[in-house]
């Protein structure tokens, strides 16, 4: 009787056991996300997508610049499941390394082709796109002209008055230094942004942080994005935007799933829900376009958007962001 027992004790471990490690992922461990995300609207989406799922969720945030080095420094083994959020560049970036899982999904099929890898390697939820912030206060009190354009920047009327996200660490400010060069040429850019840095003040970490100073009456002009010019312009501050008149780059905002990631079905899981139409109208909610037809409408606004080079951005990043440096930050 005691064989029988313990026979049978020895067969229901082993059984338990094999279950376990035939699970491909764990029940009790949290999706690892990294996200390139504000804090506000990342925490929304967070909440949306554990309500819709079941799936709980850690995740880091990193600006743009920090989470791309981040990941080329951990790789092969990337210390999350998915990146939700982040630069379509980088998204190419992390596609030709191999660092991505495929998943088609029947969640994005009617998302143009256009916003989506064809293997499902990477999917782009919303756009954004640089705009200028100026603080109206600071304009009147100081009799500054409101700058229509790119080059209107450069007058030295502006000098001290100009915060620029830094493009080593902020994906904003790439998206700028970028737009500038497929503009005007490397080497009118390079001539551009070392004009343009007699007047800038401070090179920020966050390309959300121009935003907020002009908001709050540190900086007269603020170069950014669009969706934080007008949450500031939502909660009353005197601050109005300027899309400059030579036209501004625009960015596909990506998810991906990570090769490596030990949770591949909760992670495809979230994958799917991101291209809901529930999802994408909570987006539509922090981004002025998202991919999903119907839930958003440009009013014109493609007409500022220049011809911008995606893969110009992922191909020539890296040795833009070294001269950058050179110049800049020594």
């Amino acid at each position: 009787m005691k064989k029988l027992t313990l026979a049978t004790i020895t067969l229901l471990t082993m059984l338990i056991v094999a279950a376990c490690g035939g699970s491909s992922d764990s029940d009790g461990e949290p999706l690892q996300v990294y996200t390139h995300n504000d804090s506000e609207e990342m925490d929304a989406m967070v909440e949306d997508i554990e309500e819709n799922t079941g799936i709980e969720m850690d995740v880091l945030r990193l600006s743009s610049g920090e989470g791309w080095s981040r990941i080329e420094a951990e790789a092969p083994d990337v210390g999350a499941d998915m990146q939700i959020g982040m630069l379509h560049g980088f998204g190419m970036k992390a596609e030709e390394a191999g660092y991505l899982l495929p998943h088609e999904s029947e969640e994005w099929e009617d998302v143009p082709d256009q916003f989506k890898q064809e293997d499902g390697e990477w999917y782009g939820t919303s756009f954004w796109y640089n705009m200028i912030a100026v603080n109206e206060d600071i304009m009147e009190d100081k009799g500054l002209d409101v700058p229509e354009s790119w080059e209107d920047l450069l007058d030295p009327q502006y000098e001290g008055e100009i915060v620029l996200p830094d493009p080593g660490t902020s994906g904003t400010a790439f998206l700028v230094t970028s737009t500038i060069m497929q503009l005007m040429g490397e080497e009118a850019g390079w001539e551009y942004f070392e004009d343009l840095d007699e007047n800038v003040a401070q090179y920020t970490k966050s390309g959300t942080a121009p935003a907020q100073m002009v908001a709050q009456g540190e900086y007269a002009i603020g170069i950014t994005w669009d969706q934080a010019v007008f949450d500031y312009i939502d909660q009353g501050y005197p601050i109005d935007s300027v899309l400059p008149e030579e036209g501004v780059g625009y960015s596909l905002d990506v998810a991906w799933i990570f090769e490596n990631t030990e949770q591949p079905e909760k992670a495809k899981e979230v994958m799917d829900y991101l291209g809901t139409q529930d999802f994408m109208e909570l987006s539509a909610e922090y981004r002025s376009m998202v991919t999903k037809p119907g839930i958003t409408e440009d009013e014109g606004l493609e007409e500022s958007f220049i011809d911008y080079d995606a893969q110009w951005d992922a191909d020539n990043r890296d040795r833009i962001m070294e001269e950058w440096q050179d110049r800049f930050s020594n």
